[in-house]
């Protein structure tokens, strides 16, 4: 795992949802969901990747309100792909394809 990047990804994904959720309450419960997972990834303790199903939230962008948010769900979708182990070889070389 990239810890520069894992703590990159969770500070964005932080910033993003400290200004969203005081107006919105689905944005709040996200918040909430994510935060002990934000602060491992923060202070460098998270050190191996996570199962996909283990990061809390995605269920607010696919079954919630939240996709009226676009900047927040990139960069949710950017964190939870840091925390289960960064892009694979496969997919770094299919972007650079592109």
């Amino acid at each position: 795992m990239d810890q520069q990047r894992l703590r990159m990804r969770a500070a964005e994904l932080e910033q993003l949802l400290a200004c969203l959720a005081p107006a919105d309450g689905e944005v709040a419960e996200l918040r909430g969901a994510l935060e002990p997972l934000l602060a491992l990834a923060g202070s460098g303790a998270l050190s191996v990747p996570l199962p996909w199903g283990d990061i809390p939230g995605g269920r607010y962008f696919t079954e919630g309100g939240l996709r009226q948010y676009p900047e927040l769900e990139q960069a949710f979708a950017r964190f939870r792909l840091e925390a289960t182990g960064g892009e694979s070889p496969a997919l770094r070389k299919l972007r650079g394809e592109m």
